[in-house]
C-alpha cells in the first residue's frame, strides 16, 4: 500500500510539473492526489515524503495557487491543507509561500455559507484539519494579521443555525488558539469580535463570539476594558463609533462578566450624568442586565445595582417608569432573587410618587409579579398596593381595583389547586367593596368586577359560595354596609324595570298619554342608578324605540329570579351580540343588563349557601356558619324572591339546635317571609308556634326577629298573633320570667303593631319605671372594670331599649303622645346615671345607664329632634366625659356612624370636642378624625345637592350648638374669672373645631385655593358675629360665655389662616337655631368683661398659660400647632 501511494503521488507530482490545459483533467488529478494525502499519516516515512516532493513542489506554483477556477482552487486548497498536516511540526514551505497558501486556504471559508453545495463537505474538512492540527499558528509566526482578521471576519459573516456542531466548535477552536497563542490583542481582531455583538445582531455569530470571549477572558480582558472606557468617554476612533458599546457590555456580562469589574465607576458615571440620553441608556442597560435570569448581583457590581435602584426617585419621569420596567422584568425573571426585598422596597415607595403613570406602573408591576408567583409578594405589600383605591387619580384608583380582583382571582384558582394558603388574600372583595363610598366611583363599578371579574369564570356556584362565605366572614361593618347598598340599589333598579316591562306592554296594547308619562316616571327613577343620570335617561328612550323582539325577550329573562347562573350570563352575552360592539347603546345596556341581573347572587347561590351550612356546622366552624346566615340574612332583605323554594330548608333549620343558625333563619323569615309567605304555611303549620315560644324564651336577638318573622309570614301583618302573644308577654312581665327577651319582644311590637301594644302600654310602662328602673343596687366600693355592671343594670338597658322602640314605630311616630315622660326619664338617666337622684349603684352601672341613656337619645332624635330638649341635648353630648374609655368610645363611633348614615343630625357631633379632657388633651387622634370625616362627608353632600341654599345644611352649622354647649358645661364665668388658664380647656376644643371647618377640602386640590380658604372662614366668622349680636334663650346669664366663646374662635380664625384680610367683607347674615339664641339688643358695659378676656388671650396666652404646662407637644413651635392640624 505504500508503494502504490508513492507512485501515485510521484504520477501527480510530474503531471503537474506541466498541468492538463483541460479543467476537468486537473480537477481530476488534484482530487486523486488530496485522496493519497488524506491516506497518509501525520510525518510518515523518509521515503515518502521524497515521493511527495515534486508534487509538494508543483502545488505552490504560482498557477495553482493564483488559479481562477474555485472548483480548482478549492482542491488546492485541501491538498495543500493535508500537506501542512503531514508534515507537521515542520514548515513544508518557505514564508512567502506558507503566506500565500494561508491566504487560498483562509479564502475557501467563505464558501462555508452554502451548506447545501457539493464542495461543502470539502471544505469542512479544511477547517476541521486546521483546528484539529492547530495548523493556523503558523500564520501568527508569519505576522499574517490582517489574514487573522479576514478569517474571523469570515467566520462571523457565514456562521449560521444551518451548520453542524462540528462547524462552529471548530471556528471557535480555530479562534480560541490564535487568541490564546497571540503576544498582543490587535484592535482590529477585537472590533471584529465585538463587531457581532449586540441584541439586535444574529444569534449563531454572536453566539460564537461570546464563546470564544468566554475562554479567552484572560487575553480579551484589558482590550475591551480600554475599548469601553475609551467610547464611555468619547475618545474612541469614529470607527469604533458603529459599535453600540451599551450591547457589548450586556453581552459580555452574559459570558464572561469578570471582564466588567473594571468599567463599573464609568457606567455608575452614566446612571449619574446630567446628559438624559445617555443616563436613560445606562438604566435601561442597568435593568437589562440584572434581569438576565440567573444574575447574580455580586460584589463587583452592587455600587451599580444600589445606583441604578437610586435612579426611581430621578427627577425625570421617563427614567422613573423605565427603572419600574425593569425591576418588574427581574421579578419576573426570578420572583425569589436575593434582591427581591430591595427590590419590592424600592417599589412601594414609588407608590407616592408624584406622577400618577408612576403610581400605575408600580401597580402593575406588583400585581404582574404577584400574578405569575403569588408566593413572591408579601400580603402586606399587597396591601399597600390596594391603598391606591383612595389615590387622588382616578385612573389610578379604578386601575387598582382592576388589578386587585386579578390577584384576587388569581389567588382563588391558585388556592383551590392547593398551591397557597387559604383566606391570606380575602381581604380584597372588601377592599373593593369599600371604594363604594369613594364618590370617584359608582355601584355598577363595583358590582362589575364582583359580578364579572373577581371570580375565575371556570369557577362553579358552588365554588363561587365557598369564597363568598370565607371573605364574608372577614366584613367589617363598612364592608357589610357597601354591600346592601349594592344589592338595594339593584333591588331597586330590577323591580323599577319589571313595571316599566309591564307598562310598555300596556303602551302596545292601547296608547295612552297617562302610560306614556308612567314610562318617562321610571326612566328618570330607574336613571338615578347610573353614573351619569341624564345620558341614562336619553338612553332609556333610545332603547324604548328599539323593536327587536329578541331585545326584550332576554331583558324579561334577564329580570326573571329563577333563571341560572350561566343562563344569566349567557343571555346577556347573546344581547350584547345582537346590538354589536358599535351601536350606541353598547355600552348602556352592557351595564344595564348586568344591574337588572341576578349574576351576583342568583337561587343556586341560596341553594348553594344552605348546603353549605350544613358542612360549616358539621366541621363546628361557628365563623363560617354565622358568615352563611349572614349572606341568606342579607339577600332575604334585598332579594327576597330568591328565597322562594327553600321554605322546607328554612322549617327545618328553624327547629335545629345551633343557635347561630336558628338566629339566622328568624333573620331570613322576617325579612323575606312576605315573599314566601304561602309556600312557608304549606310546608309547616308549626313556624308560628316556634316564632311565640322564641319570642317568650329565646334570646334577645332571637326575640327581635321572632316578633317580626311572626309579622310578616301572617296575612293580617301578625295583627292576630301578636295580639295573642302580647298578652302573654304582659303577663308574663309580673312573673318575671325570661325578661330580656320579653322586653325586647314588647319592644318589637310596640314597633310593628302600634295599635296592639297601646291596649296595655301603661301596664308595661309602670311595670318597666317600678319594678325595674326604681330599683336600686347596693354599691359595690372597688376600682371595678368596665365588664362588672350588674344584672339589674343590664334589665334597666333592656327597659330604656323597650320605651325607647315604643316611640319609634315602623309608621306615623310622630303621632304618639307622652314623649316628654320619656325624656324625662332620659334626662335623669343622663344626669344622676340612674331614674333618681336618689337610687344606689356602682359607678360602673351609672355610666353604662348614661351611656344607654345617650344611645336612646340619638335613636330618638330621628323622628323627635325638635321635641328634644336644649338641656338633654347637652347632656347627650357631654357622654364621652364619663370616666370609662370604652363609654366613649361606644358613644361616638355611634354618632359617626348615625350621622354617616344620615340618621343623626350633624350637631350631635359636638359630642367629639368632649372627648378632649384636661387629663389627657391630646390623646384623641381617632375621634378628630372621625369628626372630620363627619364635616367632610357634609360638605361632600352640599357639593352635590342642586339646591342648598340652607345654611343648616352646611357644616358650619354645627359652631352655635358648639358655642351653646360649651357656654353653658365648659366655659367658667367671665364675669367672676379672671384666670387666663381657667380658659384653656375651651380653646382647645374650640380650636378643634374651627381648624377641621377650615381645613374640610385640604385634599382636594384647588387653582383657587385662596378663595377655597375664604369660603371656609366666611360662614363662620359669620355665625360668630351673629351669635355675639344674640342673646342665649335657655339661660341669658350665659350669653356673656357665648360671646367670648365667638371672640376666641374670631382669634382662632385670625391665626389659622395667617391672613391681615379685613374680616368685615366676610361677615353675612345667617340665621341661628332659634331654640338656641334670639336676637339682643347690646347695652352699655357689656363688652367689658370679653374685652378683658380676648386681650388677656392675644398678651397672655403663649406666655403665661403654655410655659405652665407639662407637655412637651404645646411647647412646640406655636399654640396654632397644638392639636397637629397645620
Amino acid at each position: 500500500m505504500p508503494g502504490e501511494l508513492e507512485q501515485q503521488l510521484q504520477e501527480v507530482g510530474s503531471k503537474l510539473e506541466a498541468p492538463p490545459s483541460n479543467k476537468d483533467a486537473l480537477v481530476k488529478l488534484l482530487k486523486q492526489a488530496a485522496t493519497c494525502l488524506s491516506e497518509l499519516d501525520q510525518s510518515p516515512p523518509a521515503s515518502i515524503l521524497e515521493a511527495m516532493q515534486p508534487f509538494l513542489n508543483a502545488i505552490v506554483k504560482p498557477v495553482f495557487l493564483k488559479h481562477q477556477d474555485k472548483d480548482v482552487k478549492l482542491l488546492v486548497a485541501t491538498c495543500i491543507c493535508e500537506i501542512t498536516r503531514i508534515t507537521a511540526p515542520e514548515a513544508p514551505y518557505s514564508d512567502e509561500v506558507l503566506k500565500d497558501t494561508f491566504q487560498l486556504i483562509v479564502g475557501t471559508f467563505s464558501g462555508l455559507k452554502d451548506t447545501s453545495g457539493p464542495s461543502f463537505g470539502r471544505r469542512v474538512v479544511i477547517l476541521e484539519t486546521l483546528a484539529k492540527y492547530r495548523s493556523c499558528v503558523v500564520m501568527l509566526d508569519l505576522e499574517c494579521d490582517d489574514l487573522v482578521n479576514q478569517m474571523f471576519s469570515t467566520f462571523f459573516d457565514v456562521a449560521s443555525d444551518d451548520h453542524p456542531e462540528n462547524v462552529l466548535s471548530s471556528m471557535q477552536t480555530i479562534m480560541i488558539v490564535l487568541l490564546e497563542e497571540s503576544e498582543d490583542i490587535q484592535e482590529d481582531l477585537l472590533l471584529a469580535i465585538l463587531s457581532v455583538l449586540g441584541r439586535n445582531k444574529s444569534d449563531t455569530p454572536k453566539r460564537l463570539a461570546m464563546n470564544v470571549i468566554k475562554q479567552c477572558a484572560g487575553k480579551l480582558e484589558a482590550g475591551i476594558k480600554q475599548f469601553l472606557v475609551s467610547s464611555m468617554s468619547g475618545d474612541s476612533r469614529p470607527e469604533n463609533s458603529q459599535i453600540d458599546y451599551h450591547e457589548v457590555i450586556y453581552d459580555i456580562y452574559r459570558c464572561a462578566p469578570q471582564i466588567l469589574s473594571g468599567v463599573v465607576p464609568y457606567l455608575t458615571g452614566e446612571l449619574l450624568t446630567e446628559q438624559l440620553d445617555t443616563r436613560l441608556k445606562a438604566v435601561q442597560l442597568v435593568g437589562d442586565l440584572f434581569a438576565l435570569p440567573g444574575s447574580s448581583n455580586t460584589e463587583a457590581f452592587q455600587p451599580i445595582f444600589s445606583e441604578f435602584l437610586k435612579r426611581s426617585t430621578d427627577r425625570v419621569v421617563t427614567v422613573r417608569m423605565s427603572v419600574l420596567d425593569h425591576v418588574k422584568t427581574c421579578l419576573l425573571s426570578d420572583p425569589l432573587r436575593a434582591e427581591a426585598p430591595q427590590l419590592l422596597s424600592v417599589l412601594c415607595d414609588r407608590l407616592l410618587d408624584y406622577d400618577e403613570n408612576v403610581r400605575k406602573q408600580v401597580v402593575a408591576v406588583i400585581c404582574d409579579v404577584a400574578c405569575q408567583a403569588l408566593n413572591s409578594i408579601p400580603v402586606e405589600t399587597l396591601k399597600l398596593v390596594a391603598e391606591r383605591i383612595r389615590d387622588k387619580s382616578l385612573l389610578v384608583k379604578i386601575y387598582t381595583m382592576e388589578r386587585l380582583a386579578e390577584v384576587f382571582r388569581v389567588y382563588c384558582l391558585r388556592s383551590s389547586g392547593g398551591s397557597v394558603d387559604h383566606n391570606e388574600f380575602d381581604w380584597i372583595p372588601g377592599k373593593i367593596l369599600r371604594c363604594f363610598y369613594d364618590r370617584d366611583f359608582r355601584s355598577d363599578t363595583i358590582e362589575s368586577i364582583l359580578s364579572g371579574s373577581l371570580f375565575p369564570t371556570e369557577f362553579s356556584v358552588k365554588d363561587r359560595v365557598r369564597l363568598w362565605v370565607r371573605v364574608f366572614s372577614g366584613f367589617d361593618r363598612v364592608m357589610m354596609k357597601a354591600l346592601e347598598k349594592i344589592l338595594e340599589q339593584k333591588q331597586r333598579l330590577q323591580q323599577e324595570m319589571q313595571r316599566y316591562l309591564s307598562l310598555r306592554q300596556m303602551h302596545q296594547d292601547g296608547d295612552a298619554p297617562e302610560i306614556q308619562k308612567k314610562v318617562l316616571f321610571c326612566f328618570r327613577v330607574m336613571s338615578r342608578s347610573f353614573a351619569e343620570p341624564t345620558k341614562a335617561e336619553e338612553n332609556f328612550q333610545i332603547l324604548d324605540q328599539l323593536k327587536d323582539a329578541n331585545v326584550w325577550k332576554i331583558l324579561t329573562n334577564i329580570l326573571d329570579p329563577n333563571v341560572s347562573f350561566h343562563q344569566a350570563c349567557s343571555s346577556r352575552d347573546d344581547l350584547l351580540k345582537i346590538l354589536g360592539e358599535k351601536h350606541r347603546l353598547y355600552d348602556f345596556l352592557s351595564t344595564l343588563s348586568m344591574k337588572c341581573s341576578y349574576l351576583l347572587f342568583n337561587k343556586e347561590h341560596v341553594k348553594e349557601i344552605f348546603l353549605e351550612v350544613a358542612v360549616q356546622k358539621s366541621s363546628g366552624n361557628a365563623q363560617y356558619t354565622q358568615s352563611c346566615m349572614d349572606i341568606l340574612g342579607i339577600l332575604a332583605r334585598f332579594s327576597p324572591s330568591l328565597l322562594g323554594g327553600t321554605e322546607e330548608e328554612l322549617v327545618n333549620l328553624l327547629k335545629d339546635d345551633n343557635e347561630i343558625i336558628k338566629e339566622g333563619v328568624l333573620h331570613v323569615l322576617a325579612k323575606a317571609g312576605g315573599t314566601i309567605r304561602e309556600q312557608l304555611a304549606q310546608s309547616s303549620s308549626s313556624v308560628d308556634l316556634v316564632l311565640e315560644r322564641l319570642c317568650l324564651e329565646g334570646s334577645r336577638r332571637q326575640a327581635k326577629y321572632a316578633v317580626h318573622a311572626l309579622a310578616a309570614i301572617t296575612k293580617d301583618d301578625g295583627l292576630m298573633s301578636l295580639s295573642v302573644l302580647y298578652k302573654r308577654l304582659v303577663d308574663m312581665l309580673e312573673e318575671k320570667t325570661h325578661l330580656p327577651a320579653v322586653l325586647q319582644s314588647l319592644g318589637c311590637i310596640a314597633e310593628t303593631a302600634t295599635a296592639v301594644f297601646e291596649t296595655r302600654e301603661s301596664e308595661i310602662v309602670e311595670f318597666i319605671k317600678s319594678k325595674i328602673l326604681g330599683c336600686g343596687n347596693k354599691k359595690v366600693e372597688s376600682e371595678a372594670s368596665w365588664d362588672d355592671r350588674s344584672e339589674l343594670c343590664l334589665l334597666k338597658i333592656y327597659g330604656i331599649k323597650t320605651l325607647v322602640k315604643s316611640y319609634l314605630p315602623d309608621k306615623d311616630a310622630h303621632l304618639r303622645p307622652g314623649i316628654d315622660e320619656l325624656l324625662g326619664i332620659l334626662r335623669n338617666m343622663l344626669s344622676f346615671g340612674e331614674m333618681s337622684e336618689d337610687l344606689e349603684s356602682s359607678s360602673v352601672d351609672k355610666a353604662h345607664l348614661r351611656l344607654a341613656s345617650a344611645k336612646a337619645i340619638l335613636r330618638l332624635s330621628k323622628h323627635w329632634d325638635q321635641k328634644i330638649p336644649v338641656d338633654v341635648f347637652h347632656l347627650t353630648v357631654k357622654t364621652p366625659e364619663i370616666s370609662f374609655l370604652q363609654a366613649k368610645k361606644l358613644f361616638l363611633s355611634k354618632v359617626h356612624q348615625y350621622v354617616k348614615d344620615r340618621l343623626l343630625d350633624a350637631k350631635y357631633a359636638c359630642a367629639f370636642l368632649f372627648s378632649i379632657t384636661e387629663s389627657k388633651p391630646l390623646d384623641f387622634e381617632e375621634e378628630k378624625q372621625n369628626l372630620a370625616d363627619i364635616i367632610q362627608m357634609k360638605a361632600r353632600q352640599i357639593s352635590v345637592q342642586s339646591d342648598a341654599n340652607s345654611s343648616t345644611a352646611y357644616p358650619e352649622y354645627i359652631l352655635p350648638y358648639v358655642v351653646h354647649t360649651l357656654a353653658h358645661h365648659s366655659c367658667p364665668n367671665i364675669d367672676e374669672c379672671k384666670d387666663v388658664k381657667a380658659f384653656e380647656l375651651v380653646y382647645r376644643r374650640l380650636y378643634l373645631i374651627i381648624s377641621v371647618l377650615i381645613h374640610k377640602d385640604e385634599d382636594v386640590k384647588s387653582e383657587a385655593s385662596n378663595n377655597k380658604e375664604k369660603e371656609s372662614i366666611s360662614p363662620i366668622i359669620s355665625l360668630f358675629h351673629s351669635i355675639k349680636c344674640s342673646e342665649d334663650i335657655v339661660d341669658a346669664a350665659k350669653s356673656k360665655n357665648s360671646h367670648a366663646i365667638c371672640d376666641l374662635g374670631l382669634s382662632i380664625i385670625k391665626r389659622l389662616s395667617q391672613k391681615e384680610d379685613d374680616t368685615q367683607e366676610m361677615i353675612s347674615s345667617v340665621s341661628l337655631p332659634p331654640m338656641l339664641y334670639k336676637p339682643y339688643e347690646k347695652k352699655e358695659g357689656d363688652d367689658s368683661q370679653v374685652s378683658f378676656l380676648l386681650e388677656s388671650f392675644n398678651l397672655f396666652w403663649l406666655s403665661q398659660i403654655y410655659e405652665s404646662l407639662d407637655s412637651v407637644e404645646v411647647k412646640v413651635a406655636h399654640s396654632l400647632s397644638l392639636l397637629g392640624w397645620m
